[in-house]
């Protein structure tokens, strides 16, 4: 056993040490936790176990199964006949203080609609579950549309969490499977299965009340320097298609304490090194997202994000980069950075350019590197690899175009509308202007198929004609 893991290696379970901290977060916050994995990773193992160490009674339900009547008992009139008393069985609801819902994302619509407020709000038909203290719950990966199209998909049943259910989890956990290990940890999983039952080196009822206490003193103290990375991160999650709801923005901030703390915690228990808190904003990040359970989510993407909203968070409010920054949209970003002659530094300036060339449509792409090239030519420190990316794509637009094209009549709308838009701008500018040329190279580039229709052909002059006067090249 690594006498640095306390909770997942003593019970056989290697290669989750990473999310160790993340269960003891869930386990301090008392909030409702979401395992999403393959089949036979242990997900109902851990939970099952961590509620027999603490104690409490365990309710296990498998939702794919069960009818509501197996959660609540059989309604019946009580003596008054004003009111539903219900005829429960040992295994409802009513007493538990730990509930664990399997398969939740095969479960039936209407049945998920009334796991709502027992998950969030521990609830049952408006009456409180007084005694329900713990609200976890496991799936299946949901299969991917490349694994639907090609037939490949391994978890049919496993439907796509509804939005509304999956964010009631403040904590969604992706676990490790077996081509998740390293190879010295698949070795001791294959001979951990003759070693018998294992026990916790630590009483997890005490780990837990530690880790709460240290949640309740770090509240103020980290509030104020996670406030802003919060309020930064979240526009580059929803630019991302990432589902952040005002909810998940609050629980995030909770998240990223807890997991902070569980951290410290397992860190002194341990004798490990003290945890940079930059690591677990990282950690809650990737654990916290309830897109993960509709869709595979991109780590290198994610901690991408989770470090550039880190590093920005903590510059001033007044510096400049913040305020680019904190736009989303990367074409607006670049096209403010670009008009406003922000003094960017050049590697922050260089991924502002690649972004927002890659993100601008493709018709109107070519004119908005055309227009950033101009603009920042004079621009010594720019990367090298940077100006080669933009020349790559306005290479055609740079030397007067000829070109003889073919005359059909899709050709020939298109090509008419071309003609009709230099003509228009050469008689408004000039035809011996600089604009005048670049934009007739521009439209030129694109033949003889570069332009889907004439509306295109319209939009690209006209885009090109406003950044032209934005980013002030007359």
């Amino acid at each position: 056993m690594n006498p640095s893991s306390l909770i997942t290696e003593p019970l056989g379970l290697y290669g989750w040490k990473k999310a160790e901290p993340v269960l003891l977060a869930a386990l301090l916050s008392e909030e409702p936790l979401l395992l999403v994995g393959a089949h036979g990773c242990a997900k109902s193992f851990v939970l099952e176990r961590l509620a027999e160490s603490l104690g409490m009674a365990f309710r296990s339900y498998n939702a794919s199964l069960i009818n509501y009547d197996d959660l609540v008992g059989v309604p019946l009139p009580d003596a008054t006949r004003t009111k539903l008393e219900y005829l429960s069985s040992p295994e409802s609801i009513w007493d538990a203080e730990v509930v664990f819902i399997d398969e939740i994302s095969r479960t039936r619509p209407e049945l998920q609609n009334k796991l709502f407020p027992i998950i969030y709000d521990r609830r049952v038909q408006g009456r409180p579950l007084s005694s329900l203290v713990y609200r976890w719950a496991a799936m299946n990966p949901p299969p991917t549309d490349e694994e639907l199209d090609e037939g490949d998909a391994l978890y049919l049943g496993s439907e796509p969490l509804d939005a509304a259910l999956a964010d009631r989890f403040p904590y969604i956990m992706s676990v490790p499977d077996w081509d998740d290990l390293s190879p010295s940890d698949q070795k001791k999983v294959l001979a951990d299965q003759f070693a018998g039952r294992h026990e916790f080196p630590v009483a997890i009822r005490e780990l837990v009340a530690e880790a709460r206490e240290r949640y309740g003193a770090l509240v103020p103290e980290l509030t104020p320097r996670l406030t802003p990375y919060i309020i930064t991160l979240v526009p580059k999650l929803h630019a991302s298609r990432y589902d952040v709801s005002t909810r998940r923005a609050t629980m995030l901030l909770r998240c990223v304490i807890a997991v902070h703390a569980a951290r410290q915690v397992l860190a002194w228990r341990t004798g490990g090194e003290e945890p940079q808190l930059y690591d677990s904003a990282r950690l809650a990040l990737l654990n916290t997202l309830p897109d993960r359970a509709r869709r595979r989510l991109n780590a290198a993407e994610l901690t991408a994000i989770c470090k550039t909203a880190w590093k920005l968070s903590a510059l001033d409010e007044s510096d400049p980069l913040v305020q680019l920054m904190r736009i989303a949209d990367p074409v607006l970003r670049l096209k403010s950075m670009v008009s406003k002659k922000l003094s960017v530094p050049p590697d922050r300036a260089a991924v502002v350019i690649g972004e927002g060339v890659a993100a601008a449509k493709r018709y109107l792409r070519r004119g908005l590197a055309l227009a950033t090239y101009l603009a920042i030519r004079e621009r010594s420190d720019i990367p090298a690899s940077t100006v080669e990316l933009l020349a790559k794509d306005i290479l055609p637009a740079i030397e007067p175009v000829e070109k003889n094209v073919s005359v059909s009549a899709w050709v020939s709308e298109v090509t008419r509308t071309i003609g009709a838009r230099i003509a228009d701008v050469n008689g408004r500018c000039g035809a011996e202007t600089d604009f005048a040329r670049y934009h007739a190279n521009l439209l030129n580039s694109f033949l003889p198929d570069g332009f889907p229709d004439k509306k295109a052909v319209i939009s690209a002059s006209k885009d090109f004609e406003q950044l032209w006067k934005e980013f002030s090249l007359q």
